[in-house]
């Protein structure tokens, strides 16, 4: 297989795993508009959005036993006697009955120790705390969406470098070949720039798949078909910030969505203390209940003892009306009212634990991030004056090799240098936005400043 067909076979394999699957014009797609097509797709705010939807229908008086349970019923039925007691007045015969029964109940618990008072109140703080939740999941779905975002960018911006690189080997394979085609080159160094023309074919292939993972999973965030392709019009850069710690640590006392969750579920472990207090109260019920019964008999196959038989369409009618208060105290059940008690205390003593080890965590999360960002932004400034210097240092070589100041192995040296310092650059713009973007997180700043 000559040169020129492998060239052609390489060519329509990266057209292949790259464009394969590239049907369709694409759209453009920025930072901010994938973040709004996120918040409105994304799986799990959707989920959370249907539970936050679930508190809210519970936190009703309803739900918390405010009001009394009234039941209806019905009931009816059909009954046949057969007689044979010659004592009796009526001594032979049948008895047909059919009958039909309506009842009301009604119960309702007018006291018992402000339980329903105290219930509402705490469906209201799980109604704050499924937003809570929701609020945390958005927020950590914005992140997950800025960094996936980024990381196409980056990609991208990592197969230019490959694709440069390529391009450089594949000249510098072209031209030795001429001059071994002339004399001037033997086979060794023939071989030896083939084999790095090869190496860069085969990295900038697997780039180019890399490329099109990251983009896979940006979609599987925005909720969208998995090989849909977009123009992504943002560029990966950043503005740098001066953030202020102390600033920041008070936001995050404030805003920090977890923390402020925290809290809300330390008042439900309050409240529900107080629901386990209440079994130490009496309760007091109202019942009220209602029947009637209307019955109809039918007493034409029934004979008497005086040999007469009876009448057919007998109908009576009874009906009741009844109301009670009932009170009761539970003087002693094993002690396990007081158990509850003293357990819902426990959980509530580690719900205050829980907060001061949260807040520590954060504590050491935001300063911990606060040093990485400000340690990545001189580690960005040294990448970019690494790669002026680079990419001026390969500029320089090239010409020499041309002229033959350098050989292959100094010239590819110095290619690599620019392959390893150009990645690190790019690398180093993405963590510098992996940091600030967490800063603001954990500030609670993520959804009203993006990181640009």
């Amino acid at each position: 297989m000559n040169n020129q067909t492998r060239k052609a076979i390489l060519a329509i394999g990266v057209f292949c795993l790259f464009f394969g699957n590239i049907v369709t014009a694409q759209e453009p797609l920025s930072l901010s508009q994938a973040i709004e097509m996120g918040l409105k797709n994304n799986f799990s705010i959707q989920i959370e959005q249907n539970k936050q939807l679930q508190a809210a229908n519970n936190n009703t008086w309803g739900q918390a036993g405010m009001f009394p349970n009234i039941a209806l019923g019905l009931g009816g039925g059909l009954s046949k006697t057969s007689l044979d007691n010659p004592a009796s007045f009526l001594s032979s015969g049948n008895i047909k009955s059919n009958n039909y029964n309506p009842t009301i109940n009604l119960n309702w618990v007018l006291f018992n120790g402000l339980n329903v008072q105290i219930t509402k109140q705490k469906l209201e703080l799980l109604q704050d705390q499924s937003e809570g939740n929701a609020a945390v999941i958005i927020e950590n779905t914005v992140q997950a969406i800025i960094l996936a975002y980024y990381n196409v960018l980056l990609e991208r911006e990592r197969t230019e470098v490959f694709a440069n690189t390529l391009s450089l080997s594949r000249d510098r394979y072209d031209y030795v070949k001429l001059k071994g085609e002339l004399g001037s080159a033997v086979t060794f160094d023939i071989l030896r720039d083939k084999n790095a023309y090869l190496t860069d074919s085969s990295n900038y292939i697997t780039q180019i798949l890399n490329h099109r993972n990251a983009v896979r999973n940006l979609n599987l965030l925005l909720a969208q078909p998995i090989d849909m392709n977009y123009l992504f019009s943002d560029s990966l850069e950043v503005q740098k910030t001066a953030f202020n710690l102390d600033e920041m640590a008070s936001a995050m006392k404030s805003s920090n969505s977890n923390l402020r969750n925290q809290y809300v579920n330390q008042e439900i472990l309050r409240k529900d203390i107080r629901i386990a207090s209440s079994a130490l109260y009496p309760n007091l019920n109202l019942g009220v209940s209602g029947s009637k019964n209307w019955q109809t008999q039918d007493l034409s196959d029934a004979q008497f003892s005086n040999g007469t038989f009876g009448e057919s369409g007998i109908k009576s009618t009874t009906g009741n009306l009844s109301a009670n208060l009932t009170l009761s105290f539970t003087l002693f059940n094993g002690g396990k009212i007081r158990n509850q008690i003293k357990n819902a205390q426990i959980q509530e003593r580690i719900g205050q634990l829980q907060i001061k080890d949260l807040e520590l965590t954060l504590d050491n999360s935001l300063i911990s991030t606060y040093d990485q960002y400000n340690l990545r932004q001189n580690l960005n400034a040294i990448a970019s004056e690494n790669l002026e210097t680079a990419n001026l240092n390969l500029e320089m070589g090239e010409e020499r090799y041309r002229n033959g100041s350098i050989n292959s192995f100094n010239y590819r040296d110095l290619q690599i240098t620019y392959l390893q310092t150009a990645l690190s650059y790019y690398q180093s713009i993405y963590n510098l936005i992996e940091s600030k973007t967490e800063l603001l997180r954990l500030s609670g700043g993520i959804l009203s400043e993006p990181p640009n």
